[in-house]
């Protein structure tokens, strides 16, 4: 039988504190971040300056973190339950159009992006509708079979 590993935020905090990163950029790609405390129990050797099995190409420190993690051997589930969501940003000079009619409008704007507070509330009234169904499915089972 084989047994299922259950890597907690400490596993991400120890892994990434010995690949040189600090407490600081750590709690910031977590999606519960630890207490000061905490980091005060973990090692906190510098490893000594190995090349990284990934290079640092990505763009955000979540993407990087994921990286590393992945090279370690970590599964997918596990990184999205533990890192945050990478959500797109919006690269302001990435819609900008001259316009030569009028002169007053410079610039068109993107929408903005859905920022974190927003996602996280929607994937709890989605947990909550989801769990909420469940309940009201089970209770219908048992009325039914009575």
């Amino acid at each position: 039988m084989t047994a299922i590993a259950l890597r907690t935020e400490l596993d991400v905090a120890e892994l990434l504190l010995a690949k040189g990163w600090l407490p600081e950029e750590i709690n910031s790609i977590l999606e519960f971040p630890l207490p000061k405390a905490a980091f005060h129990h973990l090692p906190t050797a510098r490893a000594t300056h190995q090349q990284p099995a990934v290079t640092k190409v990505t763009a955000t420190p979540v993407q990087y973190a994921r990286q590393i993690l992945q090279a370690a051997g970590w599964l997918e589930q596990e990184l999205d339950s533990l890192l945050k969501p990478c959500l797109p940003t919006i690269n302001p000079w990435l819609n900008q159009t001259v316009q030569a009619q009028s002169p007053t409008a410079w610039l068109k704007l993107a929408s903005p992006a859905v920022s974190l507070q927003q996602y996280r509330r929607t994937m709890a009234i989605k947990r909550l509708s989801s769990f909420s169904c469940v309940i009201t499915g089970i209770c219908l089972a048992v009325a039914l079979a009575s």
